[in-house]
């Protein structure tokens, strides 16, 4: 009687096994594996043998592992170095950015663009005060700081820069979505510069309406739109605004896209000011 477990069981219950064949029919064959020449890792599975990793290769891991461990200790003492004030801040800002962004976005670019304007205040008030303390004759008057002036600007980015930045950049960032991530930076950069010719036009308007240099919104918009500053100043925002948008796109995280808009708005701030009051910078 035949054994149940015998080879000759085996082939007349289940026939001849058949060789695994790849997808061209040709017969599998397993690869070699290297004789194991020390203890295993733990994360191998039972029965697998791991081959010896090149010398070459360990050295890289042990370098890149070196490297990383040294930029954490460099940026754990740079964390360390900076005042715990200013880390106080910093969370209280990304907070308020994450619970109430709008609001956080209006009074950022309202403090920024106030600053601008005293920015150009003081670079166009210097050389008053070297004419001014040079002889009383040759004085021009009009020093110290106009706050109406700074005012109006800190109002221009409150009311209308901020809340503008905040709801545009959110657009664009679900908007333009494309397969290649250069050419979504570069439409963003288009888009944006055809966004904000009519922004420059408002912000023309705005400080001729509030400076007292119109009667009315209609002709203060007339005004803006017929200006001789606005042409050299839209050239002047695609020439600068570029190289920042490049960034902006690429490295900045969409949170705080507005945050570093702002940034990068107090010289802008500062140029626009000193233009909209008929001076350069």
């Amino acid at each position: 009687m035949l054994n149940r477990n015998s080879n000759v069981t085996r082939l007349i219950r289940g026939g001849i096994p058949r060789q695994p064949t790849t997808r061209r029919g040709r017969p599998f064959r397993a690869p070699l594996r290297r004789k194991a020449t020390g203890a295993q890792p733990p994360w191998a599975p039972h029965g697998y043998v791991v081959s010896e990793t090149p010398h070459e290769y360990r050295y890289a891991l042990q370098l890149a592992s070196a490297a990383a461990g040294a930029s954490y200790m460099l940026g754990l003492r740079a964390r360390s170095a900076v005042p715990s004030s200013v880390h106080r801040a910093a969370d209280a800002y990304a907070r308020a950015n994450t619970e109430r962004p709008l609001l956080t976005r209006a009074v950022t670019t309202a403090v920024l663009a106030a600053i601008g304007d005293l920015l150009a205040q003081s670079v166009a008030s210097a050389p008053r005060a070297e004419a001014s303390s040079a002889g009383p004759s040759s004085s021009s008057g009009g020093g110290g700081c106009d706050l109406r002036r700074t005012a109006v600007m800190a109002g221009w980015g409150g009311v209308c820069a901020g809340p503008f930045n905040h709801f545009w950049y959110n657009w664009l960032e679900r908007a333009v979505v494309l397969r290649n991530p250069m050419h979504a930076v570069g439409l963003k950069i288009a888009l944006d510069h055809v966004a904000y010719a009519p922004v420059l036009v408002g912000f023309f308007a705005w400080t001729d309406l509030f400076q007292g240099r119109a009667a009315t919104p209609h002709d203060a918009l007339r005004q803006a739109v017929c200006s001789e500053h606005l042409a050299p100043t839209l050239r002047a925002n695609v020439v600068a605004w570029t190289a920042v948008h490049a960034l902006t796109f690429t490295v900045v995280p969409p949170p705080y896209h507005v945050l570093w808009v702002s940034v990068n708005s107090v010289f802008w701030s500062a140029y626009c000011s000193s233009v909209s009051e008929g001076g350069s910078i």
